[in-house]
């Protein structure tokens, strides 16, 4: 007990100590930006790569370590599913509570495998042939009326790309997750992407930076 509490501070005070100061910008967009975590939580490992497309479009995509860690969940609930299933059809067995718990725990660690893999596998783009971003499969017609879906973000709205860290603690430990944030002229942030490979979000934030032509606030 006192040694979670010891390591809780620890991570606290370092954080404190660590903390951008978002004044070092010279930017006032930069001032009214919020710099805590938009995205609570993250992964230790990359979970999205981004892909060049064409001269006109880049993706973010799921990485093969994430569709395998989403699939995990997925597979393991379904096979839970399928042996309480099984132990009532073939064996007689009634809905006992042993059967009915197993059948529920696989139906989370479906349902939670299956919501990780829609939303994690949906690509993330950046297209200047509509001169906009977005997430998701989106169809042509939709992208002409970028400014009325939420999903959609104009590229002249773009002020900057944000760069953020966040500690993330479990019982085995805890690890950086590093977070990439567009944001917009009045200071209000969209979520690009959220694990754990520094070198990775940098070198993807430069990219980017080059394509979209804003810069990196980097608060990592």
């Amino acid at each position: 007990m006192f040694r979670k509490l010891i390591d809780k501070l620890k991570s606290l005070s370092t954080e404190d100590g660590e903390r951008f100061d978002p004044a070092t910008l010279d930017d006032p967009v930069a001032l009214i930006t919020e710099w805590t975590p938009l995205k609570r939580g993250g992964a230790s490992f990359c979970t999205r790569q981004l892909v060049r497309i064409s001269p006109l479009r880049y993706e973010f995509r799921a990485s093969w370590g994430a569709k395998a860690f989403y699939l995990i969940f997925l597979v393991i609930g379904l096979g839970l599913l399928v042996m309480s299933i099984s132990q009532v059809i073939m064996g007689g067995t009634v809905f006992t509570e042993d059967v009915i718990g197993l059948g529920a725990v696989g139906l989370v660690f479906s349902v939670v495998g299956g919501l990780m893999f829609y939303f994690g596998i949906r690509p993330v783009v950046f297209d200047k042939q509509h001169n906009c971003f977005w997430k998701g499969k989106i169809s042509a017609d939709e992208l002409i009326y970028a400014t009325a879906n939420e999903l959609l973000m104009p590229f002249q709205e773009i002020h900057s790309i944000q760069l953020i860290s966040e500690t993330i603690s479990n019982k085995n430990g805890s690890y950086f997750s590093y977070e990439m944030n567009l944001v917009s002229q009045e200071g209000v942030r969209t979520n690009v992407v959220d694990h754990g490979k520094l070198d990775q979000i940098h070198e993807d934030a430069r990219t980017l930076s080059e394509f979209l032509e804003v810069p990196i606030w980097d608060g990592i």
